[in-house]
């Protein structure tokens, strides 16, 4: 059979043919099978070896989360992605299914909400088909080295998309108290899941981790988050304190990666440190641009080490990136 192979789980019958109308309206995906609980779902594995499965959180007999533990045990799972409601509870959960393999996540359509239906078809098929691609190698958690001691900088500006959360909470952790500069992070997510992911990274983090608030003052030491659903830049007030702009926007890419980038390396000029972690697409190529032509540095993860190779290989190809390294090594690069 031709095409990406599919197996849609969730409990909801009304979330299962939305899922296969949008997923068979694209002649390169073929939806194999649908199963209504987790326990009926593996078994569905098993007989038809599906590429990608999408799978709910909340289900009666087996959870998706207690699923997804039992996929990833299978000698060659699928690709997995999440589809979870826009809550806290789920927002948490599918942080925690990202931290053990899970590729991607989308966010559920409301039953009544029949305009967010063209969005989540984009978004859907979009991560299916990049899904299909991913080797569950790439999932694996990268093994750092030794972090020697921290060097003065003026700015450290991360960007991230597909597999950015699990890269993040092997990164930040690296980084030393005594980080003698700020660090902002545009990762693109829903501001819930923004929330959460901060909470989780507040607890391992040696730096302070806080999700960005307009008028914030940018301090050394502390891990500012740009929040989902807007756009974070970096100004100056009137008494010369760098802060940061937190704007609403509509924008599909929210938090957008080339509007910090080009606002840090404004303000920072020759002092602004680029990363640009996994992600597909190409957010981030005109901020690191920006940040190289202000006489910054950049660092980029390479391909072995990213769930998608799609920002970091626009931002090599266009001869941007500094550093290619595998992600264990960034934190020594920071430093």
């Amino acid at each position: 059979m031709a095409g990406i192979k599919v197996l849609i789980v969730d409990d909801s019958f009304f979330m299962r043919k939305v899922i296969s109308d949008i997923l068979t309206s694209d002649p390169d995906i073929v939806v194999v099978g649908q199963a209504s609980d987790g326990l009926e779902a593996l078994d569905r594995i098993g007989e038809l070896h599906p590429d990608v499965v999408t799978l709910d959180i909340m289900m009666p007999k087996l959870s998706g989360f207690s699923a997804l533990e039992r996929i990833m045990a299978i000698e060659r799972p699928p690709a997995v992605l999440m589809v979870s409601a826009y809550t806290k509870e789920d927002a948490e959960i599918t942080l925690n299914c990202l931290a053990m393999g899970a590729v991607d996540f989308v966010l559920k359509p409301s039953e009544s909400a029949a305009h967010e239906l063209d969005k989540v078809a984009t978004e859907l098929l979009a991560k299916v088909k990049v899904a299909a691609k991913v080797s569950p190698a790439h999932l694996a958690a990268a093994t750092p080295g030794p972090l020697p001691h921290a060097k003065k900088y003026g700015i450290v500006v991360i960007g991230s998309s597909t597999g950015g959360p699990v890269a993040l909470e092997l990164l930040l952790p690296l980084l030393p108290k005594n980080l003698s500069c700020p660090v902002l992070v545009a990762q693109h997510l829903p501001a819930q899941f923004v929330n959460s992911l901060t909470d989780r990274l507040a607890k391992r983090c040696k730096l302070l981790v806080e999700t960005a608030v307009d008028g914030d003052k940018l301090s050394p030491g502390t891990i500012y988050f740009a929040p989902g659903g807007a756009n974070t830049e970096v100004v100056r007030s009137n008494t010369g304190q760098m802060m940061l702009s937190v704007t609403p926007s509509t924008e599909i890419l929210t938090p957008s990666v080339d509007k910090l980038m080009i606002s840090a390396a404004k303000m920072y000029p020759g002092a602004t440190l680029g990363i640009i972690l996994t992600g597909m697409g190409e957010d981030g190529l005109e901020g690191m641009k920006a940040i190289k032509e202000a006489g910054g540095h950049t660092i980029v993860q390479d391909e072995e080490s990213s769930v998608v190779f799609g920002m970091g290989r626009t931002v090599a190809e266009h001869g941007l990136a500094d550093n290619l390294v595998p992600l264990g090594q960034i934190a020594e690069k920071i430093l």
